[in-house]
């Protein structure tokens, strides 16, 4: 009997998987929980398919083994061919059919043709993803769950079909000691006072928080208390087809926020922003990939939901809260309710301190 248990130990321990996620930041952010479980349990690194835009999540994540690079054709750079973005998919093809795969786990709440193709492709002796009426090529296929249960622990069932037992940890982000202090020195904030990170952006209508409020809570929060302010905000013009941004309204709340200490973060890259968003005390966002980069950083954060769900995408294992709008429009919350609960997380987080 000790003999099967070590030799089944082995077959897991020396398991080559494929962890398959070309979604948004915020998917890829609340994977890495599954990620450090699968590597912790197998005592491996996992490798990763992800797009250029996510990518940034993964690194310095020392539970990632290789990286597979999955181009999107609207997410290449200024000056990046259309033939060049195909040849790079060509290479990630030839990589992952080389790599000799033993699973791939499609790491999505629902399977997909697309990262089921990219499973095929890598030649896995076993599929392993979530749904119904799944094709054959699937072939550890999750039934869809009925309980109301956060997405890190529905993504936790893909390490239970390879027998690991384990809860899931907190979400996972690595910023580097010079990126932090690249983010101070070119911020130079004052010490001594809290920080407040406030996120405007959220690619969903019904997700934003007016322009308006945002000013009228700093002014509240600043009068409440010596603090001090950064704001975040997707870069670019709202008019941009292929990236729409946020800077005329960032713009509209620092031209009305002249007479408070506030800082605008002005961020190019992905991890730049991470490390911005790790000097922060507490944040407040809407649902969306900033919330998951708060999270992933341990940042107490305070969430706005408007038609999505909190029980399944809100903040994970950070002390936070969640203001769900009745209406399902983030718009439609009152900057009452905002400060309210900003200020008791603060007392909340202070208080546990102690």
């Amino acid at each position: 009997m000790l003999e099967i248990e070590l030799s089944n130990f082995d077959a897991l321990s020396e398991m080559k998987i494929l962890l398959i996620r070309r979604d948004n930041i915020g998917d890829l952010i609340l994977t890495t929980p599954l990620i450090a479980t699968l590597a912790n349990s197998l005592n491996c690194k996992i490798d990763v398919l992800v797009n250029t835009y996510n990518q940034p999540i993964l690194e310095h994540n020392p539970h990632v083994g290789k990286v597979h690079i999955y181009s999107k054709l609207h997410h290449r750079q200024p000056g990046q061919s259309s033939v060049g973005v195909i040849f790079r998919r060509l290479k990630t093809i030839f990589d992952i059919r080389r790599a000799g795969y033993d699973v791939a786990i499609i790491a999505r709440e629902q399977w997909d043709k697309r990262p089921l193709q990219w499973a095929k492709l890598s030649g896995a002796k076993r599929i392993i993803a979530i749904g119904e009426n799944a094709p054959a090529a699937i072939t550890d296929c999750i039934p869809p769950t009925q309980q109301q249960i956060h997405i890190v622990e529905l993504l936790n069932q893909f390490a239970e079909v390879l027998d690991i037992r384990q809860q899931p940890g907190s979400l996972e982000l690595y910023v580097t000691p010079q990126e932090l202090e690249n983010a101070v020195q070119s911020l130079a904030l004052p010490s001594g006072i809290p920080l407040y990170g406030l996120q405007i952006s959220a690619r969903k209508p019904m997700q934003r928080w007016q322009a308006d409020k945002f000013i009228e809570l700093a002014h509240r929060l600043g009068r409440e208390q010596n603090c001090h302010f950064l704001l975040f905000w997707s870069p670019g013009s709202a008019d941009n087809q292929q990236h729409p941004g946020d800077d005329e309204k960032a713009q509209y709340i620092i031209d009305r926020c002249k007479d408070l200490a506030l800082t605008p973060v002005v961020t190019n890259t992905l991890r730049e922003l991470m490390a911005a968003v790790s000097l922060c005390d507490q944040m407040l966002t809407s649902d969306g990939g900033a919330l998951h980069i708060a999270a992933g950083l341990g940042k107490p954060v305070v969430a706005l939901f408007g038609n999505s769900e909190a029980w399944f995408w809100g903040p994970w294992q950070v002390p936070h809260k969640i203001i769900s709008a009745e209406s399902r429009n983030v718009g439609d919350i009152t900057v009452d309710m905002v400060e309210e609960q900003f200020l008791q997380l603060r007392e909340t987080v202070i208080a546990t301190a102690q």
